[in-house]
């Protein structure tokens, strides 16, 4: 493991970079402007970079959002999400064509035309994007345990557990969906950590890939069973953790990142 200041002195060694959003790019209300200056100079030194989040939106949705947020469009590029492989995965057969939907509606997009929204007891799955920013699976207990009795598949559109807004942290769909996955329930998971979204993340960009990353048991963890180098930013959701463990964190989740950095940097 090496211990960065900037990527300055690494992305050369790679074909493309993949960047998590939420604690790398931004923080979940304003782009860091360190982070704006790591992009342009991977542009100018002619390193592609793509954006791989767990975001419940479609991908095509990412560069208005980052926009939005202070990004400058030429650093807008593509991106991948977990919404997207939701709509990928509902676009093919399988899951039949009613569903329970739990989450903001914005995030109903994620849908291909052709389902049709539903109460739980006639649903042929549970599609969960999100749940209250300060709720947990106990919030949810009539909604697990129904699904579970009907053995239903609970199809998760961001396996984060907890992102950074601001200078606090909020729930994600994944602390919903992890605790149907303990109950014994059919749980699919449609971003990072899981295989298939780093398949398709390596086919957008291609070659020798850096994932830079936040979260220990998504980005770092995913990217690495799928063989791509890692940079940790140690001033993300493991902010805390980090700066009262240091390296030791790491043995927790059976992981060493190739690099660490205290925030992305050029």
């Amino acid at each position: 493991m090496q211990n960065l200041t900037g990527l300055s002195g690494v992305a050369r060694h790679y074909d493309g970079v993949l960047f998590d959003i939420y604690g790398v790019i931004h923080s979940g209300e304003a782009c860091f402007e360190p982070a704006l200056h790591c992009l342009a100079s991977l542009q100018a030194a002619g390193v592609p970079y793509g954006f791989l989040s767990n975001m419940p939106l479609r991908a095509a949705k990412v560069p208005a959002a980052l926009i939005k947020r202070g990004m400058p469009e030429a650093l807008a590029v593509e991106a991948l999400t977990s919404g997207e492989m939701v709509f990928r995965a509902l676009s093919g057969a399988g899951y039949g064509k009613r569903y329970y939907f739990q989450g903001p509606e914005r995030t109903r997009e994620i849908v291909p035309e052709g389902y049709e929204g539903t109460s739980l007891a006639e649903a042929d799955f549970v599609l969960a994007s999100g749940i209250g920013d300060s709720e947990g699976p106990k919030n949810y207990t009539a909604l697990l345990e129904g699904a579970l009795a009907r053995g239903l598949p609970m199809l998760c559109a961001n396996p984060d557990l907890k992102v950074g807004r601001g200078d606090r942290l909020v729930s994600c769909a994944g602390l919903l969906v992890d605790a149907y996955e303990r109950m014994g329930g059919d749980a699919r998971w449609m971003g990072k950590p899981h295989g298939s979204v780093f398949a398709m993340a390596g086919e957008m960009l291609g070659g020798k890939l850096l994932m830079v990353g936040d979260s220990l048991r998504t980005d770092i963890a995913g990217a690495q069973a799928a063989g791509l180098d890692t940079a940790f930013i140690t001033s993300g959701i493991h902010k805390q953790d980090y700066a009262d463990q240091g390296a030791a964190l790491f043995a927790q989740y059976g992981i060493t990142p190739s690099y660490t950095l205290p925030r992305l940097a050029w």
